[in-house]
């Protein structure tokens, strides 16, 4: 097994750390053409509501996205996040999420906003992630639904 610096690791898991909530950011936001920035060209996703569905490349990825309805709202927390080093070029890592869901036709109530679905998602990502000359990048998400409301 390699031998890594602190510094090496704790930049490694910052970059990693910062895909997974700019991850979050871009599908809350709709912004599907960003998930370039994040994923490698040649990635896989498999969405945590259906993991049979492995989408592979980019394209495919930001198409599935491009594909949901508009109307469908999403706010991803995600929180207790583990990444490790394989290499200086790899690593894999977890996080969990907590996925709350709206209609963009429920009304926003001054000081409150929208109300949210009755029924929300807890789960976990797993992931694995590569050094790109553009930075790091995820080569693999993929997830898995634990709990429901």
């Amino acid at each position: 097994m390699a031998e890594f610096s602190q510094a090496e690791m704790r930049n490694v898991e910052a970059a990693c750390y910062a895909l997974a909530a700019e991850y979050a950011e871009i599908v809350d936001s709709q912004d599907y053409a960003r998930l370039r920035e994040i994923f490698a060209e040649d990635a896989t996703f498999a969405r945590p509501a259906s993991p049979p569905q492995i989408l592979s490349g980019i394209e495919s990825i930001i198409a599935f996205f491009e594909s949901r309805p508009r109307n469908r709202l999403t706010f991803h927390l995600i929180s207790n996040f583990r990444v490790r080093m394989e290499t200086m070029d790899t690593a894999v890592g977890t996080c969990r999420v907590l996925l709350y869901t709206s209609d963009a036709s429920e009304p926003e109530t001054p000081g409150e906003g929208r109300k949210t679905a009755s029924k929300q998602m807890m789960g976990t990502y797993q992931d694995r992630y590569v050094r790109t000359p553009k930075g790091w990048r995820f080569s693999e998400r993929g997830g898995s639904i634990m709990y429901h409301t």
